[in-house]
């Protein structure tokens, strides 16, 4: 079998050379095609516009818009201005430097302005405006600014009541109208209600708005700003509160007031604090109407037991010793309203009328008792004398102790020692405070005398209490210590 090849026939080259020229613009063509397929899948097409991406177009506005847009106008900024004296313990180098270089005669230096800011809000269109004390405390000129505002209305101070930390301001309107707020009712709240926070943190965010809930009631044994008011019972809201937004109102959903907003957390955790404004309507009403706040004393000192309230000490000649009230005595009701805590008392007291019979129930040796009481007024200093009140107002504890308030100072700070006296309370408005010492402090010596533990700081009482000079008294503060001149009010009054 014999293989045969074919042989092609031969291509004349003419037709060869147009064989290739029709198959090059073929490919020309096909690859003009694809160019084109290709643009047009990356280019839109104007006949089909793309639409914007939108997310529950029809879903209504914040309601927190139209609070802010109603109370906003009527908080204010608070700035103060307090004059200290480049004197004293705790000079700074700038103080020293102006001291060594423009000496006064006393060789002293000139007096230094220290400046300070905080909030407010009109309660009245009349001019009158509702702050903290501590905002306002020691301070030698007072001005309000409302919001978007330049110029500033010099305040006057109405009052403050440093006992619950409220204080109002006046200013002139200049034939303005004043937008002004209205009072809630804290009591008809409940934990977990909406709650917005209305101020001027850090003197400069005005009209700053907040949001949160009503986290807590009835709160007690807060330092606010190292003082301890006399009575407490704050709302906690995890509403942003900063510093500067002190005095600035705690509003509802409806923006009327129902708290003041009072003290920070320190720690950062969320936590504020407001006085509730079934306390703070009260204040208010007695400072625009008498400049003072007007309170009952009983004259007996009472503490919280498992088996309910106990009277303790009861003070010589004072409303309780007059109507036979007795150590031992468990209060059932007073002035007709059950008693179930020892704060609870307290406001109740605090809060009656001066002057007319109240009817105190008590149980003694298994036997309910009704007595006679009639209070008079609470006269701080003159009840301090009677009962040997805190010594300079301080009140301290061995840091052995198991005051629960001492407890939570130690575990805040971090503090493991056992050895020592720790501050654990400061009288807002009294000698320790004015020296700067707030609770957390130790105290390690006063004129002298060591102070290791509660017995000597007794007995340093007992030795310097009648004193009427300056008492230096060595104070730490973590790990720093300093000296510190604590002036008292009155020979022989145990402050």
């Amino acid at each position: 079998m014999t293989n045969r090849r074919h042989k092609r026939a031969p291509v004349d080259p003419q037709t060869k050379r147009r064989t290739h020229c029709a198959l090059g613009a073929g490919r020309l063509a096909l690859a003009a095609v694809c160019a084109a397929c290709w643009i047009s899948a990356f280019v839109a097409v104007p006949s089909c516009p793309a639409a914007p991406v939108t997310v529950n177009a029809d879903f209504p506005r914040s309601p927190f818009v139209a609070v802010g847009q109603a109370v906003r106008p009527a908080v204010v900024s608070i700035r103060i201005t307090r004059q200290i004296g480049a004197g004293g313990v705790d000079r700074t180098p700038l103080q020293e430097m102006y001291r060594r270089f423009f000496p006064d005669r006393a060789g002293e230096g000139g007096r230094f302005e220290n400046p300070g800011t905080g909030s407010g809000f009109v309660v009245d269109p009349r001019g009158e405006i509702l702050t903290n004390h501590h905002v306002v405390a020691g301070a030698d000129v007072i001005y309000v600014r409302f919001p978007g505002e330049i110029e500033e209305y010099a305040a006057q101070l109405v009052g403050s009541d440093p006992l619950t930390d409220l204080a109002l301001l006046r200013i002139d309107p200049r034939s303005r109208e004043l937008p002004y707020l209205e009072f809630g009712s804290s009591d008809a709240l409940e934990v977990g209600d909406w709650v917005v926070a209305v101020g001027n943190p850090f003197g400069n965010l005005e009209g700053s708005l907040t949001v949160g809930i009503l986290s807590a009631t009835g709160r007690s044994d807060l330092n606010i700003h190292g003082l301890t008011p006399r009575y407490q019972d704050f709302l906690q809201t995890d509403a942003s509160i900063n510093f500067g937004n002190s005095g600035g109102p705690l509003v509802d959903l409806q923006g009327r007031v129902i708290g003041v907003n009072t003290a920070v957390n320190t720690a950062g955790q969320g936590i504020g604090f407001a006085v509730p404004s079934r306390l703070a309507r009260l204040i208010y009403e007695q400072l625009a109407a008498q400049g003072r706040v007007i309170r009952g004393w009983l004259g007996a000192a009472a503490y919280d037991t498992p088996g309910g309230v106990l009277f303790d000490t009861i003070v010589p000649g004072s409303p309780a010793a007059e109507a036979g009230l007795q150590s031992g005595d468990r209060v059932v009701s007073f002035g007709g309203q059950p008693v179930a805590t020892q704060r609870q008392l307290q406001f109740l007291v605090a809060e009656s009328p001066l002057g007319r019979r109240l009817t105190c129930v008590i149980e003694r040796d298994e036997r309910r008792l009704e007595l006679q009481i009639t209070l008079v007024e609470l006269d701080l200093q003159q009840v301090e004398a009677h009962s040997g009140g805190n010594w300079l107002g301080l009140e301290v504890a061995d840091l052995a102790g198991t005051d629960p308030r001492l407890l939570r100072i130690k575990e805040t700070l971090g503090i493991n020692t056992d050895k020592g006296l720790m501050v654990i309370a400061v009288e807002p408005a009294r000698p320790g405070a004015e020296a700067g010492i707030r609770p957390g402090d130790v105290l390690v010596a006063i004129q002298d005398r060591e102070l290791p533990d509660l017995a000597a700081w007794k007995a340093a009482r007992a030795a310097l209490a009648g004193s009427r000079d300056v008492l230096h008294v060595l104070v730490r503060t973590g790990t720093m210590e300093r000296f510190v001149q604590v002036t008292p009010r009155d020979a022989g009054t145990l402050q």
